[in-house]
């Protein structure tokens, strides 16, 4: 990729749309930079699992596939370490491999245990960001993005972007948040899912 005249590259929302490398955004970035999941079967893999686990032969059934296309997949998912190899489940046979998801999967009762300390601490965010909204007003104005026909409106989701990648950074450092991890084919990533809430479907 070229850079024309040693011009400084743009730091974009999130470094999963930017062929540059580094430029930390999201712990999970590198799973759609590296197109880990770039299509529907691969998820629906995933769905299929996480309720339980599951054979090549189970999987190829559900999802209406031959065997040899879920085991292109699985493979895939396996390098990637998307999926684990289910070491807990009762084989019936010997050479049965049974396949689970390689990240906490969070049930919907697990949500809830969260759901309203979740809540306050978003209710806390919120608060804090909306006193501090005249200090970045200011600090807007002292821009030349006025001037460039931005509206403060047009700016709040990035400063608000750069103050949770703050906020992240230093909980790493603190120890209260796992950094990413690296993973056998490089990427570096930390994933997880949750069943949604059935009330508000």
């Amino acid at each position: 990729m070229s850079n024309p005249d040693n011009f400084k590259r743009l730091r974009f929302p999130c470094e999963c749309v930017s062929g540059a490398a580094g430029g930390y955004s999201d712990p999970w970035a590198d799973v759609t930079k590296r197109k880990l999941l770039p299509d529907g079967t691969k998820e629906e893999i995933l769905n299929l699992v996480a309720r339980e686990p599951k054979t090549i032969s189970q999987l190829a059934g559900a999802l209406a596939l031959s065997p040899p296309s879920v085991h292109t997949h699985i493979n895939d998912m396996m390098k990637s370490e998307l999926l684990r190899e289910s070491e807990e489940w009762e084989k019936k046979y010997p050479t049965e491999r049974y396949y689970e998801p390689n990240f906490p999967v969070f049930r919907a009762e697990e949500c809830a245990e969260f759901r309203s300390l979740c809540e306050e601490l978003s209710r806390q965010v919120a608060g804090f960001f909306e006193r501090k909204r005249s200090k970045m007003e200011r600090a807007f104005d002292r821009t030349g993005l006025k001037n460039q026909g931005w509206e403060f409106s047009d700016i709040t989701q990035c400063l608000y972007a750069n103050m949770q990648r703050g906020a992240r950074t230093l909980l790493e450092q603190r120890g209260l948040l796992s950094p990413r991890e690296k993973h056998g084919n490089g990427a570096q990533w930390i994933f997880w899912a949750e069943e949604p809430d059935s009330s508000k479907q």
